[in-house]
């Protein structure tokens, strides 16, 4: 794949950023991400080639490309697509070189027109986000309308949001937590709970078995609205880090043991549900058909 392209300008500018704003409608905060401070202050003349990389050019565009593991389809009717998202996969991509992600699966598998445009947000038509880390369902609306009708009323349409973890431990606290959440840290990467705030999130955890000899729980939760890291930042408050989970506490291991078991929703025109059952992994520590 040819990374960059040259250009010959046909006008002239008192700088390469004036160029790229006033002609190619970028923004400042995305040219400063692609360039350097040397390149913008770049005085361009009549005639003048300058380079733009791909990820600029294709900004917005999803690479048809698909380099990583297949990616089992757990649901599909004429509207909706649930796939079983893998661990350490991302579900969208940060810019045009990624090839490694959901959007570029179904990209390169479905070919539907409107993903060979410009996306308007980075998840394109995914109904939510799931960590990097996280595994399971992950649902695709195939059309803006049906995407629109499900995203408009998110937290009042879906009836189930529900995920397992282990956790080290014989987990004793079931029921409902809530947590005022906040970004904390560097560029905001971990969220923090407390007791006492505004907008307060809630889990519903429910213990589902426990693994003696290796002092392990596994837990159901079911989300309410759902936030950033809510589940693994939760259960982290409440002193049961999720196995896996160092940025939260949690013990060094292969994964971050956070899975997406199961998603429904219901609208005016659209029902749908998809489950993930089977995790390879969790069956390291737990029988899931016995425990699901």
């Amino acid at each position: 794949m040819q990374n960059n392209s040259n250009f010959c300008i046909l006008d002239s500018y008192n700088s390469l950023e004036e160029l790229l704003i006033k002609e190619l409608l970028y923004s400042k905060s995305f040219i400063k991400k692609n360039f350097t401070k040397v390149q913008l202050a770049r005085k361009i003349l009549v005639r003048d080639e300058i380079n733009i990389p791909i990820v600029v050019r294709n900004r917005g565009l999803i690479n048809p490309s698909y380099s990583a593991k297949g990616i089992e389809i757990l649901e599909e009717d004429e509207n909706f697509l649930a796939v079983n998202k893998l661990a350490g996969l991302h579900g969208h991509p940060q810019n045009y070189l990624e090839d490694d992600t959901i959007l570029n699966f179904i990209r390169n598998r479905y070919q539907f027109p409107f993903l060979s445009l410009p996306q308007e947000s980075p998840e394109s038509n995914l109904l939510y986000r799931l960590d990097r880390e996280t595994s399971g369902v992950l649902i695709f609306a195939k059309n803006l309308e049906a995407y629109r009708e499900v995203r408009g009323d998110f937290k009042n349409v879906t009836k189930e949001k529900s995920y397992i973890a282990i956790v080290c431990g014989d987990f004793d606290k079931e029921g409902q937590h809530s947590h005022s959440i906040k970004a904390t840290g560097k560029k905001g990467m971990k969220m923090e709970c407390s007791l006492d705030g505004p907008d307060n999130v809630s889990i519903e955890v429910k213990k589902l078995s426990y693994n003696n000899e290796y002092d392990l729980s596994l837990l159901k939760v079911s989300l309410g609205r759902g936030v950033r890291h809510q589940i693994r930042s939760q259960l982290s408050a409440i002193g049961y880090p999720i196995l896996g989970d160092t940025l939260y506490e949690g013990k060094e291991s292969a994964r971050v043991y956070l899975h997406a078991l199961s998603y429904e929703f219901r609208t005016e025109h659209y029902i749908f549900k998809a489950q993930s059952l089977y995790e390879k992994s969790f069956f390291e520590f737990f029988n899931l058909d016995s425990c699901l």
